[in-house]
């Protein structure tokens, strides 16, 4: 009870303070425990309080509905504790309950996908029991990359990273699983820092999907990238093909014929999240005439980087572009960016 009315006071501190934006995650992070401790009238009660203190902030309200809701269904199997005993060993009892509180649990039947290659799928899966085999769909191939069984985790580079699926993971025979929503990460970044480092760990031990796919050269990286210095703008797009919203400005990472890494910051990490999935308008100028790029690009993947800035976050943004670059504005790019390199070493 001490932990509730310790956030009751950070709550009230931050709203004093006028930061809204602390103060709903702390209202998140009480609702959490309350939910937990079976209290969900008052877990409740402070989903609506979120909504007096931000009424724009939709999101955060269906994450505490998805928080009550979660506490409110059944204990995980103890058949999955038992394959998964390693990793509760570990856990502290407070993060235990978090973690099977958020878990789901789902069944598929041989030869149904679990999910599938390109598909905004953010859930870290945990397989309790079955087999599943890892799949590279390329033009008309169908390619195996590897199988996996009770024991083994998946997609956790679209759970941990923000990334559409590289491939798709089909059931060879019944498998069981309790399965992990991304967004749970941003519930237990107020209170449990420790335990998405955790899970990593967990999901280190394994060989990772990005490894095999470019051991097979089908890496979707494979095109030659250059280190691009400058300045990019992004701006959505929205299903009628509108700009919309504010222009995003970030620094360009490196660049392809096919696609660009950029790097931007963002107050909250859910609103770099959002981005996985969606088109962007790009605009950024290429050496050695400094001509205008504008594209149209597909965000693949997010990836969250340590360093902060002041109040916001740095993240990497990959994109795909719907029209590829000629190869030769690399390669004169590339010639240029070595000769400016050549001429400062000689001063």
């Amino acid at each position: 009870m001490n932990d509730l009315i310790k956030y009751e006071k950070t709550i009230e501190h931050y709203l004093r303070q006028g930061d809204h934006q602390k103060a709903v995650k702390g209202l998140l992070a009480l609702i959490k425990l309350y939910a937990q401790n079976k209290d969900f009238a008052k877990a409740e009660e402070l989903r609506e309080r979120i909504t007096e203190v931000n009424p724009s902030a939709l999101s955060e309200v269906i994450l505490a509905q998805q928080l009550i809701d979660s506490a409110r269904s059944k204990p995980v199997a103890e058949s999955h504790r038992k394959v998964w005993a390693e990793l509760y060993d570990i856990l502290t009892d407070e993060e235990s309950r978090a973690l099977q509180n958020e878990l789901r649990e789902a069944t598929f039947e041989p030869g149904q996908t679990i999910f599938a290659q390109g598909q905004n799928n953010s859930n870290l899966y945990f397989i309790d029991a079955g087999q599943a085999k890892h799949l590279y769909h390329q033009e008309n191939r169908e390619i195996f990359i590897s199988k996996i069984s009770a024991g083994n985790t998946a997609n956790e580079t679209s759970f941990f990273d923000a990334a559409l699926s590289t491939t798709s993971l089909v059931a060879i025979n019944q498998v069981t699983v309790h399965f992990l929503p991304a967004i749970t990460l941003l519930s237990w970044e107020g209170y449990l820092p420790a335990l998405e480092s955790k899970l990593r760990d967990l999901c280190g031990r394994d060989v990772k999907i990005p490894e095999l796919l470019k051991k097979n050269s089908l890496d979707r990286r494979i095109q030659r990238r250059i280190s691009l210095p400058g300045r990019i703008l992004l701006k959505a797009i929205d299903a009628g093909g509108t700009l919309v919203g504010n222009t995003i400005r970030g620094d360009l990472a490196d660049v392809s014929i096919g696609g660009v890494s950029v790097f931007i910051q963002t107050p909250t990490r859910e609103q770099a999240l959002m981005l996985l999935g969606h088109n962007l308008h790009l605009r950024f100028n290429m050496p050695p005439d400094m001509n205008e790029i504008a594209q149209i690009g597909t965000v693949l993947g997010v990836r969250r980087h340590a360093a902060a800035f002041e109040t916001k976050e740095r993240y990497s943004v990959h994109l795909r572009f719907s029209e590829i670059l000629p190869e030769k504005s690399i390669v004169e790019a590339e010639r240029f960016i070595k000769m400016l390199k050549v001429n400062e070493q000689n001063r």
